[in-house]
């Protein structure tokens, strides 16, 4: 357990410690622990908040979410292990907040646009999702287009698109499993094209590269060369630990029903 320092002079060094010590120490009261928590995870949770649709209200939302971690810390409570996943899991729940309040606050005299709004999926955060999921089936070949669309969408079986295909049901099955792959990997992307920075071009290049990297397709010489890029640009591994937690719930947002 890290104990807190009693005065300047034998004050660790912030930047070296590992969260769970600095969230141990924002806890005791320590304000310069939870502002190098700040500088570490603020690019990252300001990326998040811009892919949940967040793009005027970005900072308001990082602000406020870092402010309710924080009185939690000051509480006792709070995260214990992984401060990053639980600061990402009140972003979202503060901008799936912001977002059910202004589908409430559209005007329209449409009933049926009323009615539209307050649905079954009501506060879910799906604009930007299913415009990711859109752009990235439509980046596919359209043979990958055709058996995801019949598959998740129809809802056929392999063996009624075999003919069709000129497959196997197998072979179907098979270009369904790639198709569905290629389909995750390019909504990575669709997070990556969000983006307003300008990056460097080692930098472009290699973030053009992490969906791979992320879903594990990219291999060889370009492999080694990304992961060395890694090693001095913080930056990109934010990006690439972003990538990450997308990636762990694609299999949910990558659909096309």
């Amino acid at each position: 357990m890290t104990a807190r320092p009693s005065d300047d002079g034998d004050r660790p060094d912030l930047s070296e410690l590992g969260d769970a010590d600095l969230v141990d120490l924002a806890r005791s009261g320590v304000d310069d622990a939870y502002a190098a928590l700040y500088d570490r995870h603020s690019f990252a949770a300001h990326r998040l908040a811009r892919h949940l649709g967040m793009h005027e209200e970005a900072d308001d939302v990082v602000s406020e979410s870092f402010a309710q971690v924080l009185e939690l810390l000051q509480r006792g409570k709070g995260p214990l292990t992984s401060f990053r996943a639980y600061l990402f899991t009140t972003i979202r729940h503060d901008s799936a907040r912001r977002s059910k309040a202004r589908r409430r606050l559209v005007p329209s005299s449409d009933d049926a646009a009323v009615d539209s709004l307050i649905g079954p999926r009501a506060g879910q955060l799906d604009g930007f999702e299913t415009a990711a999921v859109r752009a990235a089936y439509m980046s596919l070949p359209e043979r990958w287009r055709t058996v995801l669309w019949q598959i998740e969408v129809e809802r056929r079986k392999p063996q009624e698109l075999a003919d069709a295909l000129d497959l196997s049901p197998n072979g179907v099955s098979a270009l369904a499993y790639r198709a569905r792959a290629a389909l995750r990997e390019a909504y990575l992307k669709q997070h990556l094209a969000s983006d307003t920075a300008q990056p460097s071009r080692s930098c472009r290049e290699a973030r053009a590269d992490l969906p791979a990297l992320v879903r594990r397709t990219l291999r060889g010489h370009r492999e080694v060369q990304v992961r060395a890029h890694l090693g001095v640009c913080r930056a990109c591994v934010a990006i690439r630990v972003e990538l990450e937690d997308v990636n762990a719930a694609v299999g949910g947002a990558a659909r096309l029903a």
